[in-house]
C-alpha cells in the first residue's frame, strides 16, 4: 500500500479518535462490565517467555497512579507513548486555537519505528534476564 506519508493533518484527528475510543473502552470495562480482573498474558502462561507487550497493563496501572518510574520499569513504551502523545495533542490543540502560530510538536514518521523498537527491546531484555540468568521481571 504505497502512498504519501502520514502528516499532522491525518495524525492529529486519528490521535483524538484513538484517545476517545480508549476512554470509551475504559468506561465500558469499568461501568458496563463492572471492572472484571484482567487476565494474565497467554504467551507467559503457556510458554513461560515474555511477549513484547508483557508488563504493559501493569505499566498503565502504575502510570494511572502517578508512579512514572514504576511504569518505566514495567514497560518503557507505555510512559513514552503517553508522554509523547500527550505533548503532541496539547501542543497541536493550542497551536490550532492560536491560529497556527507558535511552537508545535509535529508528527514524525520515525515515532512508530521507535515505539516498535521499545517493545522489542523490552521483550529482548526481559527474556535475556529470565532465560539467561533466571531473573524474573
Amino acid at each position: 500500500m504505497a502512498g504519501k506519508p502520514m502528516t499532522d493533518r491525518e495524525a492529529y484527528p486519528a490521535a483524538w479518535l484513538l484517545l476517545s475510543a480508549l476512554g470509551a473502552a475504559f468506561l465500558f470495562w469499568k461501568y458496563g462490565l463492572g471492572a472484571p480482573a484482567v487476565s494474565g498474558c497467554w504467551i507467559w502462561t503457556h510458554w513461560r517467555v515474555y511477549c513484547p507487550g508483557c508488563g504493559g497493563t501493569r505499566a498503565v496501572t502504575a502510570l494511572a497512579h502517578g508512579h512514572l518510574l514504576r511504569a518505566l520499569y514495567f514497560h518503557p513504551a507505555v510512559p513514552v507513548t503517553a508522554g509523547l502523545g500527550g505533548v503532541y495533542l496539547v501542543s497541536q490543540t493550542i497551536w490550532r486555537f492560536r491560529g497556527r502560530r507558535g511552537w508545535v510538536l509535529r508528527y514524525d514518521q520515525r515515532w512508530p519505528a521507535m515505539l516498535v523498537g521499545l517493545f522489542l527491546a523490552n521483550c529482548a531484555v526481559r527474556n535475556i534476564l529470565w532465560l539467561g540468568f533466571g531473573i524474573p521481571i
